[in-house]
């Protein structure tokens, strides 16, 4: 059974769609952070979204 178990749980790492989910979620809350930063100002959602992308990014190549 622990062969059964290890191999699902595999499967689960390497779910399609998952890891973007997971960027995306990061991205959100890294978004969300730099809007509370920068005076919770509106109207620059786009650049907080693109710079939180570029983060995310950067960091993922990186392998951090």
């Amino acid at each position: 059974m622990g062969k059964d178990k290890k191999t699902h749980e595999a499967k689960e790492e390497h779910k399609p769609g998952t890891d973007g989910k997971a960027a995306e979620e990061e991205i959100r809350v890294l978004a969300y952070q730099l809007f509370c930063e920068r005076g919770y100002e509106h109207g620059h959602d786009v650049e907080h979204w693109q710079e939180a992308e570029r983060r995310v990014l950067v960091q993922s190549k990186s392998g951090l």
